[in-house]
């Protein structure tokens, strides 16, 4: 078939959460993973459904977004610690 015989169409693209991050898209489709997994976090899923101007589209088990809304990200960098201590 030629390309001249394709319907109207647009390209898509298929990006990671991280490799979206600073982008905007229009819509936005997000497939979840079959299965719980401790990287499913509510910021990482905040980042993916806030790079959609008009509408984002959900794809995968309930359990595991309701999972990952629950799960926040932990941050051990010391950091907090470092500051409080006196020299």
């Amino acid at each position: 078939m030629l390309p001249s015989a394709l319907p109207s169409h647009e390209a898509a693209y298929a990006l990671t959460v991280h490799k979206s991050q600073g982008s905007e898209l229009d819509e936005a489709h997000v497939l979840l993973p079959e299965a719980d997994t401790p990287l499913l976090t509510r910021e990482l899923l905040y980042t993916a459904v806030s790079r959609a101007r008009e509408r984002v589209t959900l794809y995968g088990p309930a359990a595991v977004l309701a999972r990952g809304v629950q799960r926040r990200t932990r941050r051990e960098s010391g950091l907090a610690e470092r500051l409080q201590r006196p020299d």
